[in-house]
């Protein structure tokens, strides 16, 4: 009787239970005041918004006020008037800017070159601030702690921008003044340089490599720096497309790169505006074939030697001639 009772009344209390309201138990969390960031100078605000809008009168009366604005003061973006200046191809802006004191150049390098403004990259790498090394592999190691570039990376130098984007004009420049582009070294390589940057950032370290075979890849920078473009182009072709193959993360990368590489080659035999220049490019021999041919008494016929080198390095873009120089020189002493 008793265990109905109970039974009874546990039910009752259940039942009650359903019927009260259900409250959730909230966790007060302390919410801090928001803090202010770091507001802009009205006056500094006064001088990027005229650089924005290219007002020289405005800029130069706040560098020249008693109280002078900082010349290389940002925005809430980072970008400094001579980086604003130089992305809004403003040549006589940047003129000014480049006339103060202790002013920093940063990236308007890099926004100058990708713009493609000869004008201003020519001003700016003649700043006394900027040296050869700067252009190049110095680019990331003169940047000082907070400079850091929210638009490029740290591998992009100002040559190996120049090449990316093609710019013939401009890389020519870079290069009067020492630039250069190191080939990165073969992913076998066990130097401390390349064991430091697999074991620190090993991601970064595969950029940088992806960022150098661009430039590398570049006809700007083939056409520039090669003796012989179109052998270059084949054995970077070669190399990237087994580089593809080692690296399949980045595998289309640097088939794409290949690709880029052997077009540029066919490029060039397009150029050629008769049959005797066609020949004249697929007869051209390395030196060491010359002295093997004198030696064979073969100096005078034709080779093509360019042709069997698209077939060694697998250009077979490159290596199937119109067939307007088939044609004619099926009667010829060709040594293939």
């Amino acid at each position: 009787m008793y265990q109905k009772m109970t039974k009874s009344s546990n039910n009752r209390n259940l039942k009650g239970a359903h019927n009260l309201p259900h409250h959730r138990h909230r966790i007060p969390i302390p919410l801090e005041p928001l803090k202010d960031g770091p507001s802009m100078d009205p006056k500094e605000r006064i001088f990027l918004e005229a650089a924005e809008r290219g007002d020289k009168a405005t800029m130069i009366r706040c560098l020249q006020c008693p109280n002078p604005v900082n010349v290389n003061c940002t925005n809430i973006l980072g970008r400094s008037a001579i980086q604003i200046a130089a992305d809004n191809e403003n040549v006589e802006i940047v003129e000014l800017l480049l006339q103060q004191e202790n002013v920093k150049i940063g990236d308007a390098l890099l926004y100058a070159i990708s713009e493609g403004v000869y004008k201003i990259v020519e001003m700016l790498i003649n700043h006394p601030s900027i040296t050869s090394e700067m252009l190049a592999n110095g680019w990331a190691k003169s940047r000082l702690p907070g400079e850091e570039s929210s638009d490029y990376s740290p591998d992009i130098s100002p040559v190996i921008l120049a090449a990316h984007c093609n710019q013939f004009e401009i890389l020519q420049l870079l290069l009067t003044h020492g630039a250069i582009i190191d080939k990165p070294h073969p992913l076998s390589c066990t130097c401390p340089r390349c064991r430091e940057g697999i074991h620190t950032d090993s991601l970064r370290y595969s950029l940088r490599r992806i960022h150098t075979y661009r430039a590398l890849a570049s006809p700007a920078w083939i056409s520039l720096t090669s003796e012989d473009p179109i052998l270059t182009a084949f054995k970077l072709s070669w190399e990237l497309e087994h580089l593809a193959h080692r690296e399949n993360e980045f595998k289309e990368i640097y088939l794409v790169l290949s690709n880029q590489c052997k077009k540029y080659s066919c490029d060039l035999l397009d150029l050629c505006r008769s049959t005797e220049e066609v020949i004249a490019v697929l007869n051209r021999r390395n030196e060491s074939e010359y002295d093997e041919d004198e030696q064979n008494g073969e100096e005078d016929k034709l080779t093509l030697s360019r042709l069997k080198m698209a077939l060694k390095y697998e250009q077979k873009q490159a290596g199937v001639p119109p067939f307007e120089i088939i044609d004619e020189t099926n009667n010829e002493n060709i040594c293939l």
